[in-house]
């Protein structure tokens, strides 16, 4: 698959990693296994989410970013505020909000109460970029849960929040660090 991560691609059988534990008792080749098919789901994932919205000339940062100003009320989002939302560096919001800016998708206005604060707006032409964009985005990542029943959605996103809880304990116990390994 394009884009996604060599390392990925080929991944062993389940009977390698059995193989493995006999060798290393400790080894739970049942979660390495389900580790590594997670770890390569993403990649893919990610990979087909960028070719997807590289058809609409656009990528993942500047649509998550457009998409966020979409919830806002007109004017309310700064861009420290987005930094926040956004979880990245106010530095890389100001390198996306410079983009947009210059495509025309948004403006920046300072506050009329408090000219130290910058707000920024949806413009209309960034209102039908996300209109044109988004039916057909939406049925793309629809399509990929599409063989899975209600209920087996339902399980899985279950499933996947009980890891992302283990990933929240293990990141605020320093956990996911080297001592993990000895």
């Amino acid at each position: 698959m394009p884009g996604s991560l060599s390392l990925l691609k080929g991944l062993p059988r389940y009977d390698v990693f059995l193989q493995e534990a006999k060798c290393f008792p400790e080894l739970d080749a049942s979660a390495c296994y389900t580790y590594l098919q997670l770890l390569r789901t993403g990649d893919e994932l990610l990979a087909l989410d960028e070719q997807v919205l590289n058809s609409y000339g656009t990528r993942h940062g500047r649509f998550n970013l457009l998409m966020i100003l979409l919830k806002y009320g007109d004017g309310e989002a700064t861009p420290a505020g987005l930094a926040d939302k956004t979880g990245v560096t106010r530095a890389t919001i100001s390198g996306l909000l410079d983009g947009l800016e210059k495509d025309g998708l948004i403006k920046r206005k300072p506050d009329p109460e408090d000219r130290r604060l910058i707000r920024v707006h949806l413009t209309s032409a960034g209102h039908a970029f996300l209109d044109k964009v988004r039916p057909g985005y939406s049925r793309w990542f629809s399509s990929i849960v599409e063989p899975l029943d209600k209920e087996e959605r339902r399980q899985l996103v279950f499933l996947l929040e009980k890891i992302r809880t283990r990933l929240s304990e293990l990141a605020g116990n320093g956990e996911s660090q080297s001592a993990q390994l000895s």
